[in-house]
């Protein structure tokens, strides 16, 4: 992988959004990363909204393409960029850092960072794609969201924004790297870093709620579930909600 090419902005409403707009006029190169201290309508999973305190977390997006390696599943991108901040919080010394599925990460039971990732195709074949990460770094509260956290709240610790960055983006690089290694592979180590992997826990799906049990994920991101009388279920993101 290239080295990264860091592009600072004051604000915009969205990295991805701007960065998916400079591939658009073929204005991006591979590594470019749009890192923003101010981000108006940055967006998670579905239709969800990311909020971000100006100045204080980092919200950042990757461009990368994929010339030298096929990825036959696009979730294994996911799971290695969640691997990738997962090692990087650890290497901050975060304790108990897990990937909620898809690719939520959690500081014990408070979700520390969100990712969102547009991928793009020739033909069948992924051909780049948009990694867009916001990390709560220093914010030191969160209004109406019980279950967020951010570092500075877990460890007391006030952090360097640049530091935090450089040290995602080289866990991110090296994390990627296994791409030449086989997705099942991959997909192991993601399940062994999934929150609440082999624990009964309750789940909401079409409004009814429901307790099973986490064992894994298949090769396109599908989770699967273990219900009573060991029936074993597959859900992807829109028809199921982890509860806890």
């Amino acid at each position: 992988m290239p080295y990264f090419k860091i592009i600072k902005i004051d604000a915009t409403d969205s990295t991805n959004t701007l960065l998916r707009q400079r591939c658009s006029t073929n204005l991006s190169s591979d590594g470019e990363v749009l890192w923003t201290t101010t981000q108006r309508q940055g967006r998670g999973q579905g239709n969800t909204v990311w909020q971000s305190e100006s100045g204080k977390n980092l919200t950042f997006s990757m461009y990368k393409e994929f010339k030298l390696v096929k990825v036959q599943n696009p979730f294994v991108l996911s799971c290695l960029v969640s691997l990738g901040i997962q090692a990087a919080l650890e290497s901050l010394k975060i304790p108990n850092v897990h990937v909620k599925w898809p690719n939520d990460i959690m500081s014990g039971d408070k979700k520390v960072c969100g990712i969102l990732i547009e991928n793009m195709f020739k033909g069948s074949s992924l051909h780049a794609s948009i990694i867009g990460i916001g990390l709560n770094v220093n914010q030191e509260s969160f209004e109406n969201l019980p279950k967020a956290a951010s570092m500075f709240q877990i460890t007391g610790t006030t952090y360097d924004l640049d530091d935090v960055l450089a040290t995602c983006l080289d866990s991110i690089r090296q994390k990627l790297e296994l791409l030449i290694h086989s997705e099942e592979q991959i997909i192991r180590l993601y399940e062994a870093s999934l929150y609440r992997f082999g624990k009964p826990s309750t789940f909401e799906s079409n409004g009814s709620l429901f307790t099973g049990i986490i064992r894994g994920v298949n090769l396109q991101g599908l989770l699967k579930v273990q219900l009573e009388e060991n029936q074993m279920v597959l859900f992807d993101l829109k028809t199921i909600k982890l509860k806890n």
